[in-house]
């Protein structure tokens, strides 16, 4: 073979050879190590992974400062009126990351202008935790769980001070969040609460209610309007919320369903005179079966049903006639249902679309059930700015997935067209 030959075969296999990027020159070093017996099995490859991290983050912050005085560390300054050179190392420290802790040296220059961006001075962790101590926040983990989690998952240990400082952040978030401005006009609202532990001032847990209200935009979109807590449900209490809805922009509500709650609805018609105020039929039928036989609650609920969705009144009284005839012993639930026709009745006024809207808060139903597993099992909460920010973050959560108009908008909206006109309509541009 001549001499050119073998050097053009020389120069293929070395060209070959040479990795061509970093991601081969890792993996080539990760086979070495294998061919070793240094990395045996998925998690030494982890830890040789996680390995090249702090070597990584040393070499940027020494490329930092080799920008920042434009000279390389082996090289003198080309400038020679900058007097600038480099001095030294701050004293090591640990920062935490996703990885792990890893420990770093921040190089310091003469006249104390180097300002490291990749690891701030002063920084002991890679941002992105934050984002993982919110979310396990959000799911309504203790700050005790949260610490242990990022131990377990990530080998980093934050104390609950450093969780509660990274968090600090959500306070600010949430308030702004209470005092947002709100749409002009809501078509449909939902009033609920859930009952949450919360420590008062001697530092005794007493449950309070913390009262949902979840609207239906003048394009079919759903939001939470906001969260209230108080001690009792009364009148002054509910004048406060509705006036502070109105304070925040809501000029109009075409139906509120709620619960019968006490001071409810004489609060909504001094403050919304014109909302058409509806009892939710889920809280009726939850009512109804405290009252019934354990065996037989299933069939009169059933029954119970096919009154409030029947297609017109004259269906309903004749379904109502039957219920009573049936269950004519059961004296106690007979009247009950009979006391309930005047929450129904109404609802046959309103085309069928509507009234699955409004006969049923299951909207905020969902929602409140949501709430409730990160609120459960938890013990009490310190305060209610407390509660605050864990419901924020998880209707946050929650309003991710309302990316739709509710069901049916479409036919819906043209019947609210033809039952209030331009009180609808003169919404529709805003």
């Amino acid at each position: 073979m001549s001499n050119r030959n073998k050097n053009k075969k020389s120069t293929n296999n070395s060209k070959d050879n040479t990795p061509k990027d970093l991601n081969e020159l890792i993996i080539n070093a990760a086979v070495e190590k294998y061919k070793a017996g240094e990395i045996t099995n998925s998690l030494e490859v982890e830890n040789f992974l996680d390995g090249l991290l702090q070597p990584l983050m040393q070499k940027l912050l020494d490329t930092e400062l080799d920008n920042h005085l434009e000279y390389s560390k082996y090289e003198h300054s080309k400038n020679k009126k900058n007097k600038n050179i480099r001095n030294g190392y701050c004293k090591p420290k640990d920062v935490k990351t996703k990885y792990g802790t890893i420990c770093v040296r921040t190089p310091r220059d003469r006249e104390a202008t180097f300002n490291p961006v990749i690891i701030e001075k002063g920084q002991t962790t890679l941002t992105g935790f934050e984002d993982k101590c919110i979310a396990l926040y959000a799911k309504g983990m203790s700050l005790r769980d949260i610490e242990k989690t990022l131990k377990e998952i990530y080998g980093v240990k934050i104390n609950k001070d450093q969780i509660t400082k990274l968090i600090s952040v959500v306070s600010e978030e949430t308030e702004n969040w209470r005092n947002r401005k709100l749409k002009p006009l809501y078509v449909f609202t939902y009033a609920d609460c859930i009952y949450v532990p919360i420590k008062d001032d001697d530092m005794i847990s007493t449950k309070k209610a913390v009262y949902i209200i979840i609207g239906v935009d003048a394009n079919g979109y759903k939001e939470v309007l906001g969260m209230w807590i108080d001690k009792t449900e009364s009148a002054s209490f509910w004048n406060n919320v509705f006036e502070d809805l109105k304070e925040r922009g809501v000029e109009d509500i075409l139906y509120m369903s709620s619960d019968g709650i006490a001071g409810f609805k004489g609060s909504l018609e001094m403050v919304f005179p014109r909302t058409q105020s509806q009892r939710c039929v889920v809280h009726l039928v939850r009512n109804l079966y405290s009252l019934c036989p354990r065996k037989e609650a299933s069939e009169i609920i059933n029954d119970f049903k096919k009154i409030y969705t029947s297609t017109s009144q004259e269906e309903a009284k004749l379904m109502l006639d039957i219920f009573k005839n049936k269950y004519k012993d059961k004296k106690t639930v007979v009247k009950k249902v009979v006391d309930f026709m005047q929450y129904i009745e109404p609802l046959f006024e309103l085309p069928q679309e509507i009234r699955k809207c409004i006969y049923t808060s299951n909207a905020v139903e969902s929602v409140n059930s949501a709430l409730r597993k990160v609120t459960r099992g938890k013990g009490a909460f310190p305060n209610e700015n407390s509660v605050f920010k864990v419901l924020f973050l998880r209707i946050r959560e929650l309003s991710e997935k309302w990316k739709k108009p509710i069901p049916n908008w479409k036919t819906i909206q043209s019947q609210l067209m033809e039952l209030f006109k331009e009180r609808y309509t003169k919404y529709l541009e805003v």
